[in-house]
Protein backbone atom coordinates (compact mmCIF):
# COMPACT_ATOMS: atom_id res chain seq x y z
CA UNK A 1 0.00 0.00 0.00
CA UNK A 2 1.33 3.36 -1.20
CA UNK A 3 1.15 5.63 1.60
CA UNK A 4 0.02 9.03 1.11
CA UNK A 5 -0.37 12.81 2.52
CA UNK A 6 2.15 14.51 -0.47
CA UNK A 7 2.63 11.31 -1.93
CA UNK A 8 4.87 10.06 -0.29
CA UNK A 9 6.21 8.50 3.36
CA UNK A 10 8.83 11.07 3.48
CA UNK A 11 7.80 13.61 6.26
CA UNK A 12 10.94 13.84 8.02
CA UNK A 13 12.28 17.36 9.18
CA UNK A 14 16.09 18.15 10.49
CA UNK A 15 13.89 21.18 11.99
CA UNK A 16 11.87 18.63 14.53
CA UNK A 17 15.36 17.77 15.76
CA UNK A 18 16.89 21.41 15.39
CA UNK A 19 13.76 23.01 17.65
CA UNK A 20 13.27 20.36 20.24
CA UNK A 21 16.00 21.64 22.75
CA UNK A 22 14.62 25.41 22.21
CA UNK A 23 11.02 24.75 22.94
CA UNK A 24 10.71 23.01 25.79
CA UNK A 25 9.17 26.49 27.29
CA UNK A 26 5.50 25.31 27.76
CA UNK A 27 5.06 21.95 25.98
CA UNK A 28 5.68 19.99 28.87
CA UNK A 29 2.75 21.42 30.88
CA UNK A 30 0.59 20.95 27.31
CA UNK A 31 -0.62 17.25 27.00
CA UNK A 32 -1.26 15.77 23.76
CA UNK A 33 -3.56 12.84 24.84
CA UNK A 34 -6.85 12.83 22.84
CA UNK A 35 -8.82 11.94 26.71
CA UNK A 36 -6.89 14.56 28.21
CA UNK A 37 -9.33 17.31 26.32
CA UNK A 38 -13.12 17.48 26.41
CA UNK A 39 -14.90 15.46 23.73
CA UNK A 40 -16.99 17.27 21.30
CA UNK A 41 -17.01 21.31 22.34
CA UNK A 42 -19.33 22.73 19.77
CA UNK A 43 -16.80 24.09 16.85
CA UNK A 44 -15.66 28.37 17.39
CA UNK A 45 -17.44 30.43 15.20
CA UNK A 46 -14.62 32.65 14.09
CA UNK A 47 -15.67 33.76 10.74
CA UNK A 48 -16.85 36.91 11.98
CA UNK A 49 -13.31 38.20 13.33
CA UNK A 50 -11.92 41.05 11.88
CA UNK A 51 -8.34 39.63 12.31
CA UNK A 52 -8.21 36.18 11.11
CA UNK A 53 -4.67 34.79 12.88
CA UNK A 54 -4.77 30.93 11.00
CA UNK A 55 -1.72 28.53 11.92
CA UNK A 56 -1.10 25.84 8.75
CA UNK A 57 -0.19 22.01 9.62
CA UNK A 58 0.52 20.06 7.28
CA UNK A 59 3.26 19.26 4.54
CA UNK A 60 4.64 20.28 1.06
CA UNK A 61 0.78 21.11 -0.26
CA UNK A 62 0.68 24.65 1.86
CA UNK A 63 2.71 25.79 -0.46
CA UNK A 64 1.57 28.75 -1.80
CA UNK A 65 -1.49 29.07 0.09
CA UNK A 66 -0.57 31.40 2.63
CA UNK A 67 0.26 33.85 -0.29
CA UNK A 68 -3.12 33.40 -2.12
CA UNK A 69 -5.35 33.15 0.48
CA UNK A 70 -3.62 37.09 1.64
CA UNK A 71 -4.82 38.28 -1.20
CA UNK A 72 -7.88 36.73 -1.55
CA UNK A 73 -8.90 38.65 1.94
CA UNK A 74 -7.44 41.91 1.03
CA UNK A 75 -9.15 41.97 -2.29
CA UNK A 76 -12.60 40.91 -0.75
CA UNK A 77 -12.34 42.06 2.54
CA UNK A 78 -10.17 45.31 2.58
CA UNK A 79 -11.91 45.69 6.51
CA UNK A 80 -10.28 42.88 7.85
CA UNK A 81 -6.75 41.48 7.98
CA UNK A 82 -5.33 37.85 7.89
CA UNK A 83 -2.08 36.30 9.32
CA UNK A 84 -1.18 33.23 8.11
CA UNK A 85 1.53 30.81 9.44
CA UNK A 86 2.55 27.74 8.70
CA UNK A 87 4.16 25.47 11.43
CA UNK A 88 7.35 24.15 10.69
CA UNK A 89 7.86 20.63 9.87
CA UNK A 90 6.44 18.77 7.40
CA UNK A 91 4.82 15.90 9.53
CA UNK A 92 2.01 13.57 9.45
CA UNK A 93 -1.10 14.82 12.14
CA UNK A 94 0.11 11.82 14.26
CA UNK A 95 4.30 12.59 14.23
CA UNK A 96 3.28 16.73 14.71
CA UNK A 97 1.87 15.64 18.41
CA UNK A 98 5.69 14.84 19.05
CA UNK A 99 6.75 18.08 17.23
CA UNK A 100 7.38 20.61 20.84
CA UNK A 101 7.24 23.99 18.03
CA UNK A 102 3.60 22.82 16.83
CA UNK A 103 2.26 22.15 20.49
CA UNK A 104 2.96 25.43 21.34
CA UNK A 105 2.50 27.74 18.52
CA UNK A 106 -1.14 26.29 19.13
CA UNK A 107 -1.69 26.48 23.13
CA UNK A 108 -0.02 29.27 23.58
CA UNK A 109 -1.20 32.10 21.10
CA UNK A 110 -4.05 33.53 20.11
CA UNK A 111 -5.09 32.15 16.43
CA UNK A 112 -8.76 32.46 14.98
CA UNK A 113 -8.44 29.09 12.80
CA UNK A 114 -5.95 25.91 12.48
CA UNK A 115 -5.85 24.30 9.28
CA UNK A 116 -4.96 20.68 9.87
CA UNK A 117 -3.72 18.83 6.88
CA UNK A 118 -1.43 15.54 6.15
CA UNK A 119 -3.58 12.76 7.47
CA UNK A 120 -1.98 9.72 6.67
CA UNK A 121 -3.80 7.61 3.81
CA UNK A 122 -3.45 4.47 1.72
CA UNK A 123 -3.24 5.65 -1.78
CA UNK A 124 -4.53 2.17 -2.67
CA UNK A 125 -7.27 2.28 0.18
CA UNK A 126 -5.77 -1.33 1.37
CA UNK A 127 -5.22 -0.02 4.70
CA UNK A 128 -6.97 2.40 7.05
CA UNK A 129 -4.45 4.46 9.34
CA UNK A 130 -5.73 5.83 12.74
CA UNK A 131 -7.07 9.42 13.08
CA UNK A 132 -6.93 9.43 16.61
CA UNK A 133 -4.43 12.62 16.23
CA UNK A 134 -6.19 14.62 14.18
CA UNK A 135 -8.93 14.44 16.42
CA UNK A 136 -7.01 15.60 18.91
CA UNK A 137 -5.56 18.55 17.56
CA UNK A 138 -9.10 19.34 16.82
CA UNK A 139 -10.04 18.90 20.30
CA UNK A 140 -6.76 20.92 21.30
CA UNK A 141 -7.68 23.75 19.09
CA UNK A 142 -11.53 23.44 20.79
CA UNK A 143 -10.24 24.05 24.12
CA UNK A 144 -8.40 27.38 22.83
CA UNK A 145 -11.53 28.61 21.22
CA UNK A 146 -9.93 28.37 17.49
CA UNK A 147 -11.80 27.21 14.48
CA UNK A 148 -10.46 23.93 13.28
CA UNK A 149 -10.26 23.38 9.70
CA UNK A 150 -9.75 20.11 8.53
CA UNK A 151 -7.58 20.18 4.72
CA UNK A 152 -8.34 16.81 2.66
CA UNK A 153 -5.70 17.20 -0.07
CA UNK A 154 -6.30 17.17 -3.55
CA UNK A 155 -6.47 14.06 -5.88
CA UNK A 156 -3.44 13.00 -7.66
CA UNK A 157 -3.66 13.52 -11.89
CA UNK A 158 -5.50 10.70 -13.22
CA UNK A 159 -6.88 9.25 -9.85
CA UNK A 160 -11.08 9.85 -10.17
CA UNK A 161 -11.63 8.19 -7.02
CA UNK A 162 -8.93 9.78 -4.84
CA UNK A 163 -10.56 13.23 -3.88
CA UNK A 164 -13.54 11.11 -3.05
CA UNK A 165 -11.51 8.59 -0.57
CA UNK A 166 -9.75 11.52 1.04
CA UNK A 167 -12.30 13.47 1.89
CA UNK A 168 -14.34 10.50 3.12
CA UNK A 169 -11.72 9.89 5.44
CA UNK A 170 -11.91 13.36 6.81
CA UNK A 171 -15.37 13.16 7.10
CA UNK A 172 -15.19 10.44 9.40
CA UNK A 173 -12.87 12.25 11.46
CA UNK A 174 -14.89 15.27 11.57
CA UNK A 175 -18.18 12.87 12.64
CA UNK A 176 -15.94 11.65 15.64
CA UNK A 177 -14.95 15.15 16.95
CA UNK A 178 -16.89 17.98 15.56
CA UNK A 179 -14.83 20.30 13.15
CA UNK A 180 -14.57 22.32 9.84
CA UNK A 181 -14.04 20.14 7.00
CA UNK A 182 -13.13 21.96 3.83
CA UNK A 183 -14.09 20.16 0.57
CA UNK A 184 -10.91 20.89 -1.41
CA UNK A 185 -10.84 17.59 -3.21
CA UNK A 186 -14.25 17.67 -4.02
CA UNK A 187 -14.00 20.63 -5.47
CA UNK A 188 -10.95 20.03 -7.63
CA UNK A 189 -13.22 16.90 -9.11
CA UNK A 190 -15.52 19.20 -9.90
CA UNK A 191 -13.46 21.26 -11.81
CA UNK A 192 -11.23 18.18 -13.97
CA UNK A 193 -14.90 17.23 -14.78
CA UNK A 194 -16.43 20.58 -15.86
CA UNK A 195 -12.82 21.80 -17.23
CA UNK A 196 -10.54 19.12 -17.92
CA UNK A 197 -8.31 21.55 -20.27
CA UNK A 198 -7.42 23.73 -16.99
CA UNK A 199 -4.24 22.82 -15.76
CA UNK A 200 -4.63 22.08 -11.55
CA UNK A 201 -1.46 19.83 -11.16
CA UNK A 202 2.02 20.41 -11.21
CA UNK A 203 4.23 18.82 -13.75
CA UNK A 204 4.89 16.04 -10.76
CA UNK A 205 1.15 14.93 -11.03
CA UNK A 206 0.83 15.30 -7.19
CA UNK A 207 1.50 19.18 -6.53
CA UNK A 208 -0.94 21.80 -7.23
CA UNK A 209 0.01 24.12 -10.25
CA UNK A 210 -0.71 27.60 -9.26
CA UNK A 211 -4.34 27.24 -10.90
CA UNK A 212 -4.98 24.89 -8.33
CA UNK A 213 -3.49 26.43 -5.52
CA UNK A 214 -5.87 29.28 -6.06
CA UNK A 215 -8.80 26.40 -6.51
CA UNK A 216 -7.57 25.35 -2.73
CA UNK A 217 -6.96 28.97 -1.50
CA UNK A 218 -11.34 29.77 -2.72
CA UNK A 219 -12.28 26.57 -0.68
CA UNK A 220 -10.31 27.41 2.41
CA UNK A 221 -11.36 31.24 1.97
CA UNK A 222 -15.24 30.63 1.89
CA UNK A 223 -14.44 28.03 4.98
CA UNK A 224 -12.62 30.61 7.10
CA UNK A 225 -14.54 33.29 6.61
CA UNK A 226 -17.68 32.35 5.52
CA UNK A 227 -17.67 34.86 2.28
CA UNK A 228 -18.81 33.44 -1.18
CA UNK A 229 -15.55 32.51 -3.33
CA UNK A 230 -17.65 33.54 -6.26
CA UNK A 231 -17.39 36.97 -5.07
CA UNK A 232 -13.87 37.54 -4.83
CA UNK A 233 -13.24 40.51 -7.18
CA UNK A 234 -11.02 39.77 -10.16
CA UNK A 235 -7.34 39.61 -9.19
CA UNK A 236 -4.97 40.23 -11.89
CA UNK A 237 -1.46 39.70 -10.19
CA UNK A 238 -2.83 35.98 -9.54
CA UNK A 239 -1.66 35.83 -12.81
CA UNK A 240 -4.80 33.71 -14.02
CA UNK A 241 -7.24 35.34 -16.63
CA UNK A 242 -10.94 36.83 -15.08
CA UNK A 243 -12.96 34.28 -16.80
CA UNK A 244 -10.70 31.50 -15.17
CA UNK A 245 -10.76 32.92 -11.83
CA UNK A 246 -14.33 33.10 -12.16
CA UNK A 247 -14.95 30.30 -13.23
CA UNK A 248 -13.24 28.64 -10.20
CA UNK A 249 -15.05 30.65 -7.76
CA UNK A 250 -18.04 29.37 -8.95
CA UNK A 251 -17.09 25.84 -8.88
CA UNK A 252 -15.81 26.95 -5.45
CA UNK A 253 -18.50 28.20 -3.89
CA UNK A 254 -21.15 25.51 -5.39
CA UNK A 255 -19.17 22.63 -4.19
CA UNK A 256 -18.95 24.53 -0.26
CA UNK A 257 -22.75 24.92 -0.78
CA UNK A 258 -23.21 21.51 -1.08
CA UNK A 259 -21.02 20.26 1.25
CA UNK A 260 -21.16 22.64 4.25
CA UNK A 261 -17.85 22.68 6.28
CA UNK A 262 -18.87 23.95 9.49
CA UNK A 263 -22.14 23.28 11.30
CA UNK A 264 -21.61 25.80 14.37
Amino acid sequence: SLLSSCGSGSSTSSESADNQSNNQTNSSSISTRLDDYQMDLPIPDNKASNEYRVLMFGNSHLIGLPDVLEQLVEASLPNKSIELRISPSNDYLAERLQHETSIDLLMTEDWTHVVLQAQKYSQTDSRDYPTTAAQTWIRMAKSRSITPVLFPEHPQRGNGAEGQMVHDIHHEIATLEASCLAPVGLTWDSVINLAPELKLHHDDGNHAAPLGTLLTSLVIYQTITGESADLVPYIESLGVDQATQALLGQIASETVAAFPPCEY
